[in-house]
């Protein structure tokens, strides 16, 4: 069951991903049909730029805005020794350990590929997990490394923000031009350009972005399932993981950050409380992640 339910969350993951890519293409399509095949071939170019950057400096960025603090074995034994196991079991590298101040339990993995990875637990997750719980959730985290999940999330969310800001940016410039004050033929000349830009950055802004958003939170929640699964395959036992989600779901909820890829990587994050919030939500309901869990247990 557990294997068959891993199978069928990678499915899915690559189903979407495709579809990801179908709405990029779309858009330079659209682009190329509408002003020239120049400008959506510049718009390829500036996207690729742009997931690299995003893809080799996620990690910076995340452990920048949470200031964490990198721990080695003499900082906190404990901790390095229950990822050193769980790596073994899982045959991946030691991922660099960081500890956020954050008061919050939360936890999340980041990096390009698991020879460049790095885990973060907060404060708050160590002051109120115990030793099993912690295993559990450090199992989940080594799993989103495991299965590249990290790199999955990386650029996904780069793509989004590539299509927020492409139907934004053309909006935001078409409506500078339709506001200037530019008179004569030449100026009415720009107005129309301008309406016109604006139909197209419409189209991006209504349709693009709430496609492309849908797709990345539904990329999100296969992997959190998967990762839930992973981490009962490392640690042998999904009580630890089940104990930690139970305890959240007493907690009041977390804050969602403004941060897309950081709220898609983290471990806690708010629950969906109906069908349209859980389309839009990058986590699946804690309740929903204990009885798959459970599930699991019981085969």
């Amino acid at each position: 069951m557990l294997y068959e339910q891993i199978a069928h969350n990678k499915r899915n993951t690559r189903i979407v991903m495709v579809m990801f890519c179908l709405v990029i293409l779309a858009i330079a399509w659209l682009l190329a049909a509408t002003l020239s095949v120049s400008v959506a071939e510049i718009f390829i170019v500036i996207g690729l730029i742009y997931l690299a950057y995003t893809y080799f400096y996620a990690t910076r960025h995340l452990m920048s805005v949470t200031h964490a603090v990198r721990v080695t074995k003499q900082d906190s034994p404990e901790i390095y020794e229950l990822v050193e196991e769980l790596c073994l079991a899982g045959g991946i590298p030691m991922p660099k350990i960081y500890i956020t101040p954050d008061p919050s339990p939360n936890a999340f993995a980041t990096g390009r590929d698991p020879q460049h990875a790095s885990l973060a637990l907060t404060q708050g997750l160590l002051k109120m997990m115990n030793k099993q719980e912690v295993q559990g959730v450090i199992g989940h985290e080594l799993s989103h490394i495991r299965n590249y999940d990290i790199r999955v999330t990386t650029l996904s969310s780069g793509l989004v923000n590539l299509v927020i800001k492409t139907g934004l940016g053309i909006v935001t410039f078409a409506w500078a031009m339709l506001c200037s004050d530019n008179d004569g033929l030449l100026g009415l000349l720009a107005k129309f350009f301008a309406l016109f830009l604006l139909v197209i950055g419409g189209i991006i802004t209504i349709i693009g972005i709430p496609i492309a958003k849908l797709l990345y939170f539904a990329v999100s929640r296969q992997r959190e399932y998967l990762a839930d699964a992973g981490s009962v395959e490392l640690t042998r036992e999904p009580s630890g993981l089940i104990s930690a989600l139970s305890k959240l779901q007493r907690l009041e909820q977390p804050a969602q950050s403004t941060d897309m890829m950081f709220n898609a990587l983290c471990f806690n994050a708010p629950a969906p409380v109906n069908f349209i919030t859980n389309l839009f939500a990058d986590h699946p309901a804690l309740d929903k992640r204990i009885a798959r869990l459970q599930k699991s247990a019981s085969i």
